[in-house]
Formats: structure tokens, C-alpha cells, sequence
């Protein structure tokens, strides 16, 4: 890389700007284009066939550069994340046209595996989870969060034989990446060979400040309150709390904002779920099959006639986590019979189901500030149907159809908003206006 002295001004923005995110392959934005330079362009011009040219930067030696259309940068994106790097955002932060000189640019967002919130990067049926492992005294704690969704399942397992145990809730959850201390070796070779050799997601070493709770106290604060956290059982100081911790500040570090959408905090414990190790997991063939791992002919592919996004992902975790609770297991089959039974019922809430987008998803994206007008008439169009559901769900007759008829608001605010503020058929982005 040339002498820093001898860049132009905008190269040596890039390098201000990169040395923040040695880590990730910077998309910098120039005009229409994401441009990526020196190492960052080598990599992803082979990781995606991208032809590879020079940029003047102010010395004799031309910069290696290649480049994508900020319009269609998903799809880029998308691969470089499948195959396990982590992209930084840099937008400009101000208009080129009424900027003077040098236009201000800054990264908006880091896209790792277990951080990504958009459509065209996630599998619809099937929860993105980002792991966090927190060593201490008394046990290991397990955060498994969905940033794409909100969900967030945390469980502590005691330091008898920890190691096997780590590794079937992983194995259950499948998070795309894990978080773990950076001494993490000190306190398990073991864990951590099978992590960085055999386990299939990325690996995220972070200090181990971050499994501090006295460090991550004021985030728990500002998105949850200490009181949230003692309602759910979760002890300051514990490794359920440590474990949590780091993935909120990694989620506030990675989106830079404090708006993140993990909100539906679950505490579960053996008492509660069937615990599978990996052996039975696969042999069992509950989501894939052995030969092939697809999704056909595993006994979800024969379970799963579910009609939306959020249903896929609730009985693909229905089915990896059985309940082992009777009074659970009878409200659940009480509720089965009444709609097997009632056909009328059963046939009219799956034509409205029809009509129902991804939520979940949809509201994470909005929370970010992400969602185009697009995503948010979809949020409406949605809650349309909600009253018409709700009706429907107001005969039934067991308990949890009446626990859930008793639980959906009919957005009526949202929808009146969203149908008066946006035109019937919007552009692609804000800035055009409707």
C-alpha cells in the first residue's frame, strides 16, 4: 500500500475509515457504485468473479479496485456473507451535490452472518440465529438471538461436563455465527477446537469485556431495564447475563444504533424441552435428511403445511424442541383437535393466513430504519386481515385459541397511517417521492 501522505484525500478518507474495520470488507460508497480497494477488492473480486482494475490515488502505483451497483449490492453482499466474511457499510452521510470538497462518509452497518436482516439474505423458514457462549463458576450461558426476528432464547448449563452439552444446543440451534471470549481457549481447548475446526458457522472472538455484565450493565438498562432482566430470572453477574450481554452490544456495535429489535426474551431450562444431543438430532432426521441434508423427506417436510414465514419457523422449532411439560402438550393437542374437528374454521383462517407477509421480519427491518414504503404497505396490508382472524378465532373453544383470539391487536392506528401516508403504489426508494 502506497505512503498515506501521498493519497488523495478521498483514498485517505478509505483509509481512516477501513483501519476502524480491519476485519470486514469495506463497500465504500462512491456515486452510484460501492467500490472496494487494495486487499478488500483482491478478495471479493475473486469471491465474486468481479473484474479487477486500478484507481488514481495520488501515486504513481494505481490502487486495486473493483466495484458493484449500490441498487443491486444485496446480492453481492449475500455471497460474501454466505462464505463467511463480514461487510461494512460506508455511505456518504451527506449530499455530493452541496458538500464542499471532500464528501463525508461514514459505515452505517456491519453485515455478518448472524446479524443480517434482509429478505433476499435469509431463509424464510428458518430463524438466523446469532450464538454468544459466557463462561463462569458456576456454568455456561447460552444467547441464542434472532436479529431478523426479535427472538431471543437464553439457557445456563451447569460446569459438569459442559463441553458435550454446548455443542447439542448448538447443534439444536444452528446459529449462523457464535460469539465467544477471546480466553475462550484457556477455559475450554476442547470447545474451542470443535468450534474453529468442525462447527459450520463463523466464529466471532470478542474481548472478554464483553462478557462483563459490569460493562454491559448500561446496555441491559437502555434496552431492557434491570427489572425486565430479574422478572425473567436472569441474575445480574450470572452467564445467562454475560451471555445476553454480548450479543446486545455486539448487535448495537454491528448496527451502530441502539435500535435493535431483540425484544421476546425466552428462559428455558431441561425441565421445559426434550434435550437431543447431536447423534439423535441427526439420525432422527427432524429438519434434514442424512444423505442429502435437505429438508425434503425429513419429518418437517411431512409436517409442515404451514401457510406464512413466521409459522414455518415456529414448527421447525416445535420440532426441534419438543416439550416435555404435559399441561404445554395438552393445550397444544386441545387446540390441534378443535381445528382438525372444525373444517369451516380450520379452511377460512388459512385462506386469511394466505394474505399474512413476514411480520416479524418486516417490523425488525422498520425498527432499523431500513423498511422502503414498500415494506411498510406490506405491514398494513397484513394487518388487515387481522380483525377478520381475530373474529374467526372468537368461537373457538379451547384455551389457547382464546389465549391467542385475546392477543391480536387489529393495528387499526398503524393501517389508518400507513394507507393515508403512502401512495397505492410506491417507488423503490423514499427519495422519489409517493
Amino acid at each position: 500500500m502506497s505512503k498515506v501522505s501521498e493519497l488523495s484525500p478521498m483514498m485517505k478518507q478509505y483509509i481512516r475509515i477501513k483501519a476502524d474495520n480491519e476485519d470486514s470488507i469495506l463497500f465504500f460508497r462512491v456515486g452510484d457504485f460501492y467500490e472496494m480497494f487494495y486487499d478488500d477488492a483482491k478478495t471479493a473480486s475473486e469471491e465474486l468473479d468481479l473484474v479487477l482494475t486500478g484507481k488514481d490515488c495520488g501515486t504513481e502505483e494505481r490502487a486495486p479496485m473493483c466495484g458493484v451497483p449500490y441498487h443491486s449490492c444485496e446480492a453481492y453482499i449475500a455471497r460474501l456473507v454466505e462464505k463467511g466474511y463480514k461487510v461494512a457499510i460506508c455511505e456518504q452521510t451527506e449530499d455530493p451535490a452541496a458538500a464542499r470538497g471532500l464528501v463525508n462518509r461514514d459505515v452505517i452497518r456491519v453485515v455478518t452472518p448472524g446479524t443480517v436482516i434482509e429478505d433476499a439474505m435469509l431463509e424464510e423458514g428458518k430463524n438466523n440465529y446469532l450464538a454468544a457462549v459466557a463462561f463462569a463458576q458456576s456454568g455456561v450461558g447460552l444467547c441464542f438471538a434472532d436479529a431478523s426476528t426479535g427472538d431471543c432464547h437464553i439457557t445456563s448449563l451447569p460446569a459438569e461436563d459442559f463441553e458435550s452439552k454446548v455443542k447439542d444446543e448448538l447443534s439444536r440451534f444452528s446459529p449462523r455465527e457464535v460469539l465467544v471470549p477471546e480466553s475462550i481457549k484457556a477455559k475450554s481447548a476442547s470447545l474451542y477446537d470443535y468450534l474453529s475446526r468442525e462447527f459450520p458457522a463463523m466464529v466471532s472472538e470478542r474481548p472478554d469485556s464483553s462478557f462483563n455484565t459490569d460493562n454491559t450493565a448500561a446496555l441491559f438498562n437502555e434496552h431492557f431495564g434491570v427489572s425486565e432482566l430479574q422478572r425473567l430470572g436472569i441474575e445480574p453477574g450470572s452467564a445467562m447475563a454475560a451471555a445476553l450481554g454480548a450479543v446486545i452490544e455486539y448487535l448495537f456495535e454491528t448496527g451502530k444504533s441502539s435500535n435493535i429489535s431483540v425484544n421476546q426474551i425466552e428462559v428455558y431450562t431441561d425441565s421445559q424441552f426434550m434435550r437431543l444431543d447431536m447423534t439423535a438430532i441427526r439420525n432422527l432426521e427432524l429438519t434434514e435428511t442424512m444423505r442429502t441434508k435437505s429438508k425434503k423427506g425429513s419429518l418437517l417436510w411431512v409436517l409442515d403445511k404451514t401457510k406464512t414465514a413466521m409459522g414455518k419457523r415456529l414448527i421447525r422449532s416445535w420440532t426441534e424442541k419438543p416439550l416435555l411439560n404435559i399441561a404445554a402438550i395438552t393445550a397444544r393437542q386441545n387446540a390441534v383437535d378443535e381445528l382438525c374437528s372444525d373444517t369451516v374454521l380450520r379452511g377460512e383462517l388459512a385462506e386469511y393466513l394466505s394474505g399474512i407477509k413476514d411480520i416479524e421480519r418486516l417490523m425488525t427491518r422498520t425498527v432499523y430504519g431500513t423498511a422502503s414504503a414498500r415494506d411498510l404497505l406490506s405491514v398494513a396490508a397484513t394487518a388487515h386481515n387481522f380483525p377478520l382472524i381475530k373474529q374467526l378465532l372468537s368461537s373457538a373453544e379451547c384455551r389457547l385459541l382464546k389465549e391467542i383470539c385475546t392477543d391480536i391487536d387489529p393495528l387499526d392506528d398503524i393501517t389508518e397511517l400507513i394507507d393515508s401516508a403512502i401512495s397505492e403504489k410506491p417507488p423503490v426508494t423514499v427519495r422519489e417521492g409517493g
